[in-house]
């Protein structure tokens, strides 16, 4: 038998997996003397093995469905996490109105994009001519449209003609958006406010520059709109005739939900058909006068052409009908 030492110093040259693979004695210590275990059995032999590339099997699959996930996520959603993580930001915050009731905001990164439609989008409107824009600043949007109970919470009341505490609030002019948004913003410190027209348009592209933040087309499975006439090489589909809960269809790649459809949603621009021909194209913000409001994101009530991403729609800021909700956006600081 070699002597101790010489054991000893073969064993720190070779892992113990190895050295029961190769039927190698296994040292220990015993009273301050070094013993040697008896090799392992060849069964035992082999379930270390299969164990051993059972573990390594399962390492390389995690990183490979790491990498896989990551390549799959859209560029916009990449783009939100890494700008959220450079400011030091959430990418989404829950604010308590109170009552333990929440609202979720999410954030939503400086860029630019186009906005309006391109000439050969079918059923666009005159108004939506094509240009470049820049935001320069983040912000955080509704992750769903204001809800029936939330309106509740803040006003003491609910205009809606839909009943539903996860409905969303319908029939709600502009003037009592603001109002609610100023209740808001006192009550928790923040400044909360409407989207402009570019703000709500860019989130609701998430980076894509179809029709729909879907593709080319869309169709009821994923949004709650007039589906009886197909748009583009779309299909035909359902027409629930009233509004549906916040979140009950997919979220476009910024995590925003019903985007298109449901209700109109509010902006705070005044309405020109003409203002895409002399918008700043840096941090627009509507024009200065004018007798009607934006809305944007078509509804339960419209078909698939009036729910497009660069569609614009206007009304009278003291209309109520119950097409009509809003959104809330959050200032950051």
């Amino acid at each position: 038998m070699k002597p101790v030492r010489d054991e000893m110093n073969e064993f720190k040259k070779t892992d113990e997996i190895t050295m029961l693979l190769t039927n190698r004695s296994l040292p220990i210590r015993d009273g301050g003397q070094f013993r040697f275990l008896p090799p392992v059995s060849n069964g035992l032999k082999k379930v270390i093995a299969i164990w051993t590339i059972l573990l390594i099997s399962a390492a390389f699959v995690t990183a490979k469905e790491k990498e896989a996930k990551a390549a799959q996520e859209p560029n916009a959603t990449v783009m939100q996490k890494q700008a959220a993580e450079k400011a030091k930001l959430p990418l989404e915050k829950t604010i308590e109105l109170g009552n333990e009731v929440n609202m979720a905001v999410v954030f939503i990164p400086a860029g630019e994009f186009d906005m309006g439609s391109s000439m050969d989008e079918p059923k666009r409107d005159d108004d939506e001519a094509q240009h470049h824009i820049k935001l320069t600043k983040a912000f955080y949007i509704g992750k769903f449209e204001v809800t029936q109970l939330q309106y509740r919470v803040i006003m003491s009341e609910n205009p809606s003609k839909f009943g539903g505490d996860k409905l969303p609030v319908d029939n709600v002019n502009w003037y009592e958006a603001a109002r609610f948004l100023k209740k808001l913003s006192d009550k928790m410190g923040m400044k909360f406010r409407l989207p402009t027209e570019a703000e709500w348009e860019y989130a609701c592209r998430a980076g894509t520059k179809t029709a729909f933040n879907t593709g080319t087309t869309i169709d009821s499975d994923v949004a709650n709109y007039d589906a009886t006439e197909p748009y583009a090489d779309g299909i035909i589909g359902k027409y629930l005739k009233r509004t549906t809960e916040v979140g009950s269809y997919p979220p476009n790649a910024f995590g925003l939900y019903d985007m298109h459809g449901n209700v109109w949603e509010w902006c705070s621009d005044i309405y020109d058909e003409d203002y895409y021909k002399v918008t700043p194209l840096t941090d627009p913000k509507g024009p200065q006068e004018g007798k009607s409001k934006v809305m944007r994101g078509g509804a339960w009530y419209e078909n698939a052409y009036k729910c497009r991403s660069a569609d614009r729609n206007h009304r009278w800021p003291k209309t109520n009908e119950s097409i009509i909700g809003f959104r809330v956006v959050l200032e950051i600081e």
